[in-house]
């Protein structure tokens, strides 16, 4: 039996941006044969500037996370979509992988703060079921008012400052080479999986495996009951401070059965969406000039 030569941490990270597709993609690269993807998915170990329970507490105990990584996985990798939104992250990685590559996705940031939003209800951190208020406690909430006890840190509340992905992705390439930067498109990961995954795979420098199957994770979902969902986040919570990092599963099972896919997408007033297009319209066009990409779509009526 041939020695395989272990390799200590990652090589290329996926950065972002939450709800933009960051769990299909991060499941499909790591069940190629030549790559390796940690888990769990989202370390949060770069983002020092925001809170995070359940952070490896050491870089030892960090590359622990990829212990199973050997000589055939070409690309190693790991997942964690707050480092975009985080001033830290991306310079930390830097000096931890001097020629770390980057992935990051994207989205229309007037889709993905409504899907950020539904997403922190699904995890017990978001108390306020109304898309449209919690947009409206932004600035109180900025100076930590009106901020849930389950959440763990007001920054992830933010959802107009989070979704500034064209000031997040200027913010990376000041520092990044574009040639080390990857970005994907959530549309384009729609339209043509299979296209976006060899996109991926080449700049990683691995092979095709012939995947032709692209199943969706992480879909949108809302808890049935709020307070179930944060009922089962006190009890994380108080499970981390504790040091326990494995259980039976059975947390997991309660929110599986306590959420629900949307049976109609939450309609929004004319009003909101008009204040979220003028929000969001100088920083779009910075996205596209970056990305020289068109997407004047994203704010049509």
């Amino acid at each position: 039996m041939h020695s395989v030569t272990k390799t200590k941490g990652p090589n290329f990270f996926i950065i972002g941006a939450p709800k933009c597709g960051t769990t299909s993609l991060a499941s499909w690269l790591g069940e190629h044969p030549n790559i390796f993807m940690s888990k769990p998915k989202e370390p949060q170990y770069f983002n020092t500037d925001y809170s995070a329970p359940a952070r490896p507490s050491s870089l030892k105990e960090y590359e622990k996370l990829f212990e199973g990584a050997s000589s055939w996985h070409k690309a190693v990798g790991e997942a964690t979509t707050g480092y975009l939104m985080s001033k830290e992250a991306v310079p930390n990685i830097l000096n931890y992988r001097p020629s770390a590559r980057f992935i990051a996705c994207l989205r229309s940031p007037i889709e993905m703060a409504q899907s950020r939003h539904s997403q922190l209800l699904k995890m017990g951190i978001e108390s306020e079921s109304s898309f449209e208020v919690a947009w409206s406690l932004r600035e109180a909430r900025q100076r930590g008012e009106n901020i849930p006890a389950t959440c763990h840190d007001r920054k992830v509340l933010l959802y107009g400052e989070n979704c500034m992905l064209g000031r997040q992705m200027k913010r990376v390439f000041k520092i990044v080479s574009r040639e080390n930067v990857l970005a994907i498109f959530l549309e384009d990961m729609k339209s043509d999986p299979r296209r976006e995954y060899m996109r991926m795979l080449d700049f990683l420098g691995v092979e095709d495996d012939g995947r032709s199957s692209f199943p969706v994770k992480n879909v949108r979902a809302v808890p049935r009951f709020l307070l179930i969902s944060q009922s089962l986040r006190i009890a994380g919570l108080a499970k981390t401070k504790l040091g326990l990092r494995k259980g039976m599963g059975i947390g997991r099972l309660i929110s599986r059965l306590n959420n629900r896919k949307p049976s109609v997408k939450q309609n929004l007033s004319p009003k909101i969406e008009d204040t979220l297009r003028n929000y969001f319209k100088e920083d779009i066009v910075l996205l596209s000039s970056i990305t020289g990409r068109d997407l004047s779509h994203w704010l049509n009526k």
